[in-house]
């Protein structure tokens, strides 16, 4: 699947000293919201935690450490054969609470934190914090 597949990243974010999560209220096709974690495709010539980071900025405006490659999922998505590296981060402890950002797409988007344990994500975006899930585990 590697070779034809499309390359995607996602990022986990924590913030610095606790267990928030970062997500954002992104608009979806049916009027409501979608909260979701930043991610996106990696460009050419770039390196997925590169990649990752960019799309953290991008759809967020956080810049944040990267910790380590939490682990590579191979995903198919409306017939779209992707592979997905999926990063953890840490972001500074100095973030407000709620923000808005306009996000790559051009729609603004309300940034805020969660809790790692307790978060309703978009379906898609699950696998992902599961991983981070399971990884955060295994290190407690």
């Amino acid at each position: 699947m590697a070779d034809e597949a499309v390359r995607k990243v996602a990022a986990v974010v924590l913030r610095a000293g606790t267990t928030d999560l970062l997500v954002f209220a992104h608009p979806a096709e049916d009027g409501g919201v979608s909260l979701q974690l930043p991610a996106g495709t990696v460009e050419d010539g770039e390196t997925p935690e590169a990649a990752a980071l960019r799309e953290l900025l991008e759809e967020t405006g956080v810049r944040g450490l990267c910790q380590r490659l939490l682990g590579i999922l191979d995903e198919t998505w409306e017939g779209e054969a992707r592979r997905r590296w999926v990063y953890r981060f840490e972001a500074s402890d100095g973030l407000a609470e709620e923000w808005t950002w306009t996000c790559d797409c051009g729609a603004p988007i309300r940034c805020h934190w969660v809790s790692f344990e307790e978060a309703a994500i978009a379906e898609a975006h699950q696998p992902w914090l599961a991983l981070a899930r399971t990884s955060f585990a295994d290190e407690n």
